[in-house]
């Protein structure tokens, strides 16, 4: 009986951990995910350095998928020992540097799947910030047809989280006036993310 009950504790407790690691339905991740978006309008909407402010663009109203914790996932990273410096093309037809950091690999809606991680080049200063793009099965549907994006802080852990309800647009879904990095091929994912920004309606 006391197996059976110490059992029935262990499950309960790795249940509330798993629940706390995908997000639930607590209350203050959702909270928290809403609290970023609206930092993001505001953001866009006032700031001298978004893209409405420099070109004295009209700001239309963001649109955003409904926070879904499905789409907080757990990842694994399988680091690249010998880091390399690759071209991303970028929408203009012009490429950038960045350097291969790892690759992530998780689940989403039954299937494997995996994110190329970069460095982008001049990050240098700010540790542990990384970087990936990418695009689904909602791109230039829903979403922007060039891909979007996520920040990734990454430490020693080769277990990270990976929120695609943090995906947001690069300024070229709001202005031609950029260049971009456009998605790896890597990265073209096979499954529909409908989590994070949606397309820029204007």
């Amino acid at each position: 009986m006391k197996k059976i009950i110490y059992l029935a504790l262990i499950l309960a407790i790795a249940a509330i951990a798993y629940s706390t690691m995908s997000g639930s339905d607590d209350p203050a991740y959702i909270q928290q995910i809403a609290d970023e978006r609206a930092e993001r309008v505001r953001y866009l909407k006032t700031s001298e350095s978004s893209p409405f402010q420099q070109y004295d663009l009209d700001f239309y109203p963001l649109e955003f998928f409904q926070i879904d914790p499905a789409y907080r996932v757990r990842a694994n990273l399988e680091r690249i020992q010998s880091p390399s410096r690759i071209s991303i093309p970028s929408s203009d037809g012009s490429s950038a540097p960045y350097s291969k950091f790892a690759y992530a690999h998780f689940t989403l809606d039954g299937q494997k799947l995996k994110l190329l991680i970069l460095k982008p080049a001049g990050f240098g200063a700010v540790p542990n910030t990384y970087f990936t793009a990418f695009a689904d099965a909602t791109s230039g549907e829903t979403t922007y047809g060039g891909g979007r994006y996520l920040d990734l802080d990454i430490g020693k852990s080769d277990n990270i989280i990976i929120d695609f309800n943090n995906a947001y647009n690069p300024y070229c879904a709001y202005t031609s006036e950029y260049a971009c990095p456009l998605p790896p091929p890597e990265n073209l994912l096979p499954v529909a993310v409908a989590a994070g920004e949606k397309d820029y309606n204007h």
